[in-house]
């Protein structure tokens, strides 16, 4: 995680080819070496964990977790890591608890542009997209900053 924190790609590489089980870390918020390097803009890190086999979505399917490595790029406003994650396949339509995508997240945050984008591919899942939200009292405002949000990631 300290090699995620320090953007420092050769030594993650190294790691993981010592260790591959270490890419499975998860702190016990919730986050995976994956969604801290979308938080934090570590592209070099994020393309070192996601060329080593990294699943962009590690721990997506829990809808009580964080936030997607996607949503936490899409607020930051972050079209390489959107494109590195959609590459190695992170679902954009994927939703938070409160039935938000990477496109609401990146919208809330002031990014229309990679909002619209985001959409066009999670639009179909949209239109079948049957769950509620969990917490019916949340309004559309986002977090203060990415990665400070109410955990939860990819209910569909």
């Amino acid at each position: 995680m300290e090699a995620v924190r320090q953007d420092d790609a050769a030594t993650l590489r190294l790691w993981l080819a010592r260790r591959p089980g270490l890419a499975g870390l998860i702190l016990p918020d919730g986050t995976s070496p994956v969604t801290l390097a979308a938080r934090l803009g570590h592209n070099a890190a994020l393309a070192a964990l996601l060329e080593a086999g990294v699943a962009a979505w590690t721990v997506e399917s829990d809808p009580e977790g964080p936030p997607t490595a996607m949503m936490l790029a899409a607020a930051r406003g972050d079209a390489e890591a959107v494109v590195l994650l959609l590459e190695h396949g992170a679902d954009p339509a994927l939703r938070d608890r409160h039935g938000r995508s990477a496109a609401d997240w990146a919208r809330a945050q002031g990014h229309a542009e990679l909002a619209a984008r985001l959409e066009a591919g999670s639009e179909a899942e949209r239109l079948v997209w049957s769950g509620a939200p969990t917490d019916q009292g949340a309004g559309p405002a986002m977090p203060a900053g990415p990665g400070r949000a109410t955990p939860g990631a990819a209910a569909r």
